[in-house]
């Protein structure tokens, strides 16, 4: 199962969805697909969705998924690092105005340098980094402290 995890927060992710739903269309994701939404104004056609979940359900759908796509927010991130699942994260870009800035490709660049995820900045690209993915899984396992977010800062404000 493929699960993919959008966050809570007022930003719009339409583009992720919109392609998931194609590459669900065109018969390229044959997998079982659920995503949590949150405010996003699109709605997915070919997969199943809710736009929030409890803690205890969220936990459930990255337990239970084989590979995880999400968004460049570190919470989502490290949930997905610390349930030892494969992860494509897709930063929200400020030029596609799903943020306010481009920080998410800080984020999403500070996990992908230290090998823990697969990063995917342009849609076209999602088909064959999922298939990467699957073929070729990341064996590098997250031993995460509580410090994790004090260094995602440091590499933020040296960048």
């Amino acid at each position: 199962m493929i699960f993919v995890c959008l966050g809570t927060k007022r930003f719009s992710f339409n583009r992720l969805l919109k392609e998931i739903d194609t590459l669900i269309y065109e018969g390229k994701i044959e997998d079982d697909v659920f995503a949590q939404i949150g405010q996003t104004t699109y709605t997915p056609k070919h997969f199943r969705y809710n736009r929030f979940l409890s803690a205890e359900e969220y936990d459930a759908k990255v337990n239970n998924a084989d590979l995880v796509i999400t968004h460049g927010g570190t919470g989502a991130i490290i949930k997905a690092l610390k349930a030892n699942k494969q992860i494509i994260a897709v930063p929200r870009l400020k030029k596609y105005d799903e943020h306010l800035d481009d920080h998410q490709l800080q984020i999403v660049g500070f996990f992908t340098e230290q090998g823990y995820v697969r990063r995917v900045d342009e849609l076209e690209n999602l088909y064959d980094v999922i298939n990467k993915a699957k073929k070729k899984p990341i064996k590098k396992s997250f031993k995460g402290s509580g410090n994790i977010i004090k260094i995602i800062d440091e590499f933020i404000e040296l960048h």
